[in-house]
């Protein structure tokens, strides 16, 4: 869940897709365990979306201009109050795409620009979030750096399963597509959203501390404010680096092992948030409570398989 998009996710829901008929491997690349999909264009040229299983459906002003498109007012009433009355959209089919990859009908945002934060660097073009992903089966690789979208039922041989929770109506109709996990931490299950798209962009003093090789803009998990205090007073030994992320000053924890689907996973840095990000905002678009974000930097060593119609997912090592 990208800072920019928190409060566009509430008004764009689940999205219908026609299902591929076999498995497709995406244009995408693969930066500190983010994921960017580089789709062509019908004529000439290419797009840059950051992909995020927690964001909603977003692009930036300049890339419609090179389009030569022009953004509309969002027709649907709820739509159009929830956002604003100044807010403009787009469809994703106006974009001019080649048919390698699955267009979302939920309409995409237009923003003056792909910046999530004061000082942060500037993005690509767009986001392509849960409403892109919805209705299909993806498998991320991250050690391979590849992005698949598998066909309908496909499950991977020799991975470990989890359920995934996804908000739903009286009816029992899917209201979103934001995925809630459950992991264990320090012996403890903890809800989180399962988030391609959590990241930070480093301080350059909590670069210097961190001393890894990385970039300053990467992957991380989230946790509120509450639960980072926590860990920080029973878990003296977790490193903690204050005023970590540029823009926020938010501070950034390590926890020591993660365990996803059973499998180990670690240390993994968490971001603090306010709590209400998490209990007021984004648990108001899951299944039930979450209370922070499972990110890339979490999953760089795994095989990550998400059936959204079955709400499954499975997991494994290797390339």
């Amino acid at each position: 869940m990208t800072c920019l998009i928190i409060g566009l996710c509430a008004a764009l829901g689940a999205a219908v897709h026609a299902q591929p008929p076999q498995r497709q491997r995406m244009p995408v690349q693969f930066q500190a365990d983010r994921v960017y999909l580089r789709p062509a264009l019908a004529h000439v040229g290419t797009l840059r979306f950051y992909t995020d299983t927690g964001g909603a459906m977003v692009i930036a002003a300049p890339a419609l201009a090179r389009l030569g498109l022009q953004p509309r007012t969002p027709t649907d009433p709820t739509l159009r109050a929830q956002l604003g009355g100044d807010a403009r959209v787009i469809a994703m089919q106006s974009l001019g795409l080649a048919a390698t990859i699955p267009l979302a009908h939920a309409p995409m945002v237009v923003v003056p620009a792909m910046r999530q934060l004061p000082g942060w660097p500037p993005q690509g073009d767009g986001i392509l979030g849960q409403a892109w992903f919805a209705g299909h089966v993806w498998t991320w690789n991250y050690p391979a750096k590849r992005l698949w979208l598998d066909s309908p039922g496909w499950a991977p041989t020799g991975a470990r399963a989890v359920p995934l929770g996804f908000p739903v109506d009286a009816q029992g109709k899917r209201i979103d597509d934001f995925p809630r996990i459950v992991v264990r931490i320090a012996g403890k299950p903890l809800p989180l959203l399962l988030d391609t798209g959590a990241e930070t962009y480093l301080t350059r003093a909590a670069l210097a501390q961190l001393r890894d090789g990385g970039p300053r803009l990467r992957a991380t998990s989230m946790i509120i404010a509450s639960l980072f205090d926590r860990w920080h007073r029973e878990h003296p030994g977790w490193r903690v680096i204050h005023k970590a992320q540029t823009g926020t000053g938010a501070a950034m924890i390590e926890v020591p092992r993660v365990r996803v689907a059973g499998l180990r996973v670690g240390p993994v840095w968490f971001t603090e948030r306010p709590d209400a990000n998490f209990l007021k905002v984004m648990s108001s678009m899951t299944s039930a409570p979450v209370y922070g974000s499972l990110g890339g930097n979490a999953l760089r060593d795994l095989r990550m398989t998400i059936d959204y119609p079955r709400a499954l997912a499975w997991f494994m090592r290797g390339r």
